[in-house]
């Protein structure tokens, strides 16, 4: 059973998810391992600042995922742990994350991401965001596609 609920990225399984995630993201783009000291220094260099919510999903009560939502409504950080994808998780956390949009007033979540995430695009396609021309200016070394969905009240 899935549960989303706002929480501290400190906590140590969190922290845990977080490192995981980076990990993922490091062997997936350079196509090598990573290692602690690696993931130490992308953490310093990408922190969680600035967030409007940070959501972790649990299964059963353990950490199996997270999500930031900007106060803009910008996502970052989607992640579900390897043994835990493929059950729901997944839309579990972007659910949890257009409900604290909602609240918060926001009309829309967006956000970017990389090729080789396909499978995040195509979770992206299928819970109802459309995928969008580059924005204006040169992007990011990680930004190759740009996602939006309108949120409308309920």
């Amino acid at each position: 059973m899935w549960t989303v609920n706002d929480e501290a990225p400190e906590r140590p399984d969190v922290n845990a998810l977080i490192r995981g995630y980076f990990a993922e993201l490091t062997v997936r783009y350079f196509d090598r391992p990573t290692t602690d000291a690696e993931i130490d220094l992308t953490v310093a260099e990408f922190p969680a600042i600035g967030l409007g919510v940070f959501l972790v999903l649990r299964s059963d009560g353990v950490a199996a995922g997270h999500l930031g939502v900007y106060p803009t409504g910008e996502l970052t950080r989607f992640f579900v742990h390897p043994d835990h994808r493929r059950g729901g998780g997944g839309r579990a956390l972007l659910a949890a994350a257009e409900d604290w949009a909602r609240s918060q007033g926001l009309a829309r979540l967006f956000l970017d991401t990389r090729t080789d995430l396909v499978e995040a695009r195509a979770l992206y396609t299928s819970a109802g965001f459309a995928e969008l021309p580059p924005p204006a200016g040169t992007p990011g070394q990680f930004q190759d596609h740009w996602f939006e969905k309108v949120l409308t009240p309920r």
